[in-house]
């Protein structure tokens, strides 16, 4: 245990060093206060990083371009439009910090809420720990290939570039780690809801058992006060992270489209002009660009599943309206079913589209169709 408290006050510390939670964390009362010298610090990190990237950007390593690594050729288009791209995630996380708060407060509610039984924080603390691991131990094994380049000379401006690059990097990282913790705590809480369905269905053998069983989805602390909980989540979740991942996907299909374009088109074309040591990092940041999508697609699966758990619950509670049982929770059944119903827990980007695997397809679509315009200008150019 204390490990694990440990461990949560360092995360903690973290995002607030990175810019992205202006909160104090009162742990005897599992409360958030908002700082307002932290909200000045947060907005002054989250700017900082991506604007100062750009300036170190502008005037050392423009006028060097001729002899680094492929991830030039990307930054000469996305470099300006990534300022704005990372900076809108965390600020708008910032600007709705109430929201943020009254969504910890759920969470917390969920958690103490006698309807189920106790929540697993260890299995979710090691899921989100692990995925922020994987994501930041990638980033740093490209960050140190691109700067101790094998058989190449130590420059000192790319230096400066990539370590401007890690703050608004390791801020954007913190922004995906809170989605997708938020996300894993809604599903495994839908996953222990329609345990206790199934659980309380099996048990309901008598008239006693099944008065009982009436009790736990009507009563205040029941059944139907928790589901309507987890909606509110899902609304707030809804509400606070449409922006950020809408900016996300747009960064991730901005940055494989060109990086493929310049290999497509430079890379394999005029691969003797290039050393080995190019040819490599240029691989390296290929992969790490479709690692990030793959990690912003793992965020997105994480919600394709809340969903199809609560599909789950709801066909539950529609199948066993079927059963014979008493008359009044049969009545309790059919008013959780149709509530269910009214508030489904589904998530969309600011209600644009829906959150599914059909993601990954849209941008892999998009990224071909961009791929083939890119390329028949080049081809027109050299004609």
């Amino acid at each position: 245990m204390k490990t694990l408290q440990v461990l949560s006050r360092l995360l903690h510390l973290k995002t607030v060093l990175l810019g992205v939670v202006p909160f104090h964390f009162h742990r005897s009362t599992l409360t958030l206060e908002l700082r307002r010298e932290l909200l000045l610090y947060c907005c002054a990190i989250v700017i900082l990083g991506p604007t100062g990237r750009f300036y170190i950007y502008l005037t050392t390593f423009l006028r060097m371009h001729g002899k680094f690594i492929v991830a030039f050729y990307s930054a000469l288009f996305i470099e300006l439009s990534d300022v704005v791209l990372l900076i809108v995630p965390p600020c708008c996380l910032l600007y709705r910090h109430k929201q943020v708060k009254r969504l910890f407060v759920l969470l917390v509610k969920l958690y103490h809420n006698p309807a189920v039984s106790a929540f697993p924080f260890r299995r979710w603390f090691r899921t989100c720990l692990l995925f922020n691991l994987m994501y930041e131990s990638a980033y740093g094994v490209n960050f140190l290939l691109n700067i101790f380049q094998p058989g190449s000379t130590f420059h000192l401006e790319i230096v400066n570039l990539l370590l401007s690059t890690a703050l608004s990097q390791l801020s954007k990282s913190a922004v995906m780690l809170i989605m997708y913790g938020s996300g894993q705590y809604l599903q495994m809480a839908l996953v222990q809801l329609k345990e206790h369905l199934l659980l309380g269905v099996h048990r309901s053998t008598g008239p006693v058992q099944q008065e009982t069983l009436r009790q736990l989805h009507v009563r205040p602390a029941g059944w139907m006060q928790y589901y309507g909980q987890l909606w509110q989540v899902c609304e707030i979740l809804n509400d606070l992270f449409g922006v950020p991942l809408i900016t996300y996907c747009l960064m991730s299909l901005m940055h494989l489209t060109f990086i493929c374009y310049v290999m497509l088109t430079k890379m394999m074309v005029e691969w003797h002009n290039f050393s080995v040591v190019q040819n490599v990092l240029a691989g390296v940041e290929l992969m790490w660009t479709v690692f990030e999508l793959l990690c912003l697609m793992r965020i997105v699966s994480t919600f394709a599943r809340t969903r199809e758990e609560s599909l789950k619950t709801q066909k539950l509670l529609l199948r066993l309206n079927l059963s014979p049982m008493d008359h009044k929770l049969k009545q309790s059944i059919e008013v959780f079913a149709l509530q269910t119903l009214h508030q489904p827990i589904e998530f969309t980007a600011c209600r644009m589209f829906t959150l599914d695997y059909t993601v990954l397809f849209s941008i892999a679509a998009a990224v071909t169709n961009y791929l083939i315009i890119l390329i028949q200008f080049e081809m027109a150019i050299e004609q």
